[in-house]
């Protein structure tokens, strides 16, 4: 028996010797590398606050723990973070809601990146806005939207807004959007919708109403003073991409009715399914694949991914000639589900075709990594169309989302880097969010090849010029 025992007690100590060994050098390794990435915010547990000062300081509490898990900081931005910190903290006692979220926001813009952010600051949710939606274009700020009562201003461009331009009101907004500046851009109709904001950030006289100046669709020049209606109780939890405006379909859950600068106007694809999240087409001869994909992820049991492989296989027996791929209305989601689809389309596409990919300031984060992929795998036949994108290429993602207990304020924080302009070498392993060393691509430059902005009369008229010339293109 003793004979025998000798034999298993050596194989039995190999196996500890390779499970210590994979151990050491495999599974710690591993978790040191992603511990960072899946990090979670600090839970604390606060008693209900008794005054509007001290819900200011629970929050402050909470959000001062932001670096512990934000890995965008660098030690400039930290410092800058804790400095901002340390001034609303000393203004606690005095902040309205308003001017506590705009506080938060410049506070957590100074990390200087796209997906670190304060997402809840939106007129008519949480706080009070002007019975009208406005829409950036290449000329201009213009009314896109507006109340039955306000009809008369549907389309007209806004000149001036409590004394200072839409660029004033852009320049002043900027410091509250961390990122790109045509983020900051893409996202000011959702403060300057409301004069609350607009007064907690020292850019309107007056919280409750603002003095406008319109130039109406017929030429002429008005100043109206707008009261502000109030908004729902609490913001939102998530980031609204004020894009979304500029089509006629009502928006879900939105307050109240509206009128549109679409409505009787043909309206173009591209803004007719603004909720569904993908959908494809074959414009013109049928020689062209259209496919809109306006957020990376399922919806309603659907798989993007099965969708996306069942648009290959059709578009294969249709022998395709180019394809378009739109992605302007597309804030993210998870690139994952599109990475095969980027990969294949272009395996579809004569080599005397193109890949055009189309772009603007709401293609973000996952749409991002989408439009790279795809300029990546076609080569010299991948072209960008339209507007730059969002972001930057290189940014930090990732993450997740925490909510101040008291002001609701939703906080996104991030925890993994991504380069898609030249990829993650293995210098960048302990940073580079991990499925980038699978799926990632040096993609270079993301400006589009062709830019193209749509003036607002062009918009009013039903045209889609992006579209229209990425059809050109294709031609």
């Amino acid at each position: 028996m003793a004979g025998t025992d000798r034999p298993v007690r050596r194989w039995l100590k190999r196996i500890a010797l390779v499970v210590v060994a994979v151990l050491i050098f495999v599974i710690a390794p591993a978790a040191v590398i992603l511990y960072p990435t899946f990090k979670s915010y600090p839970q604390v547990k606060f008693p209900p606050a008794a005054s509007q000062a001290e819900r200011n300081r629970q929050d402050l509490d909470l959000l001062q723990r932001l670096p512990e898990v934000e890995r965008s900081f660098t030690n400039q931005t930290r410092s800058a973070f804790n400095t901002a910190m340390a001034e609303l903290s000393a203004r606690a006692p005095d902040l309205d809601r308003a001017g506590f979220a705009m506080g938060a926001a410049r506070a957590v813009a100074l990390a200087d990146n796209g997906h670190t952010s304060v997402m809840a600051l939106v007129g008519g949710h949480g706080f009070n806005a002007l019975p009208v939606r406005f829409g950036w274009f290449a000329d201009g700020l213009f009314v896109v939207a507006a109340r039955p009562d306000q009809h008369s201003l549907l389309g007209a461009q806004l000149v001036g807004f409590e004394g200072r331009s839409p660029q004033q009101l852009l320049e002043g907004l900027r410091a509250y959007v961390g990122g790109p500046a045509n983020l900051a851009r893409e996202l000011s109709p959702n403060l300057i919708a409301s004069p609350e904001l607009l007064h907690a950030a020292g850019l309107a006289g007056k919280a409750e109403s603002a003095a406008l100046v319109l130039r109406l669709r017929d030429g002429t020049q008005t100043s109206q003073t707008l009261a502000a209606e109030p908004g729902t109780p609490e913001p939102l939890t998530r980031t609204f991409w004020p894009k979304r405006y500029l089509s006629p379909v009502p928006v879900p859950d939105d307050n109240g009715s509206w009128e549109h600068v679409l409505q009787g106007v043909p309206v173009p694809p591209a803004l007719a399914r603004p909720d569904r999240f993908f959908w494809h087409d074959y414009p013109g001869d049928g020689s062209v694949l259209y496919v809109q994909i306006n957020r990376v992820r399922d919806q309603d049991g659907k798989s993007l991914h099965g969708y996306l492989a069942d648009v290959l296989a059709e578009a294969k027996t249709r022998r395709i000639r180019n394809a378009v791929v739109d992605l302007r209305f597309n804030p993210g989601g998870d690139y994952t589900q599109s990475a095969d689809f980027s990969k294949q389309l272009p395996e579809l596409v004569p080599l005397d075709g193109k890949v055009l990919i189309l772009t603007s300031g709401t293609t973000f984060s996952a749409a991002l990594s989408t439009a790279a992929m795809l300029k990546y795998h076609a080569g010299g036949r991948g072209i960008l169309v339209g507007e730059p994108m969002g972001d930057r290429s290189k940014f930090w993602g990732e993450g997740g989302n925490v909510t101040l207990p008291n002001s609701r304020l939703a906080v996104r924080y991030t925890t993994a880097y991504h380069d898609w302009e030249d990829g993650c070498g293995l210098a960048q392993v302990t940073t580079c969010f991990f499925l980038n060393y699978v799926y990632g691509t040096p993609s270079g430059s993301l400006v589009p090849a062709i830019p193209v902005a749509q003036a607002f009369a062009s918009y009013a008229a039903g045209e889609d010029a992006v579209l229209a010339e990425a059809l050109k293109q294709a031609k």
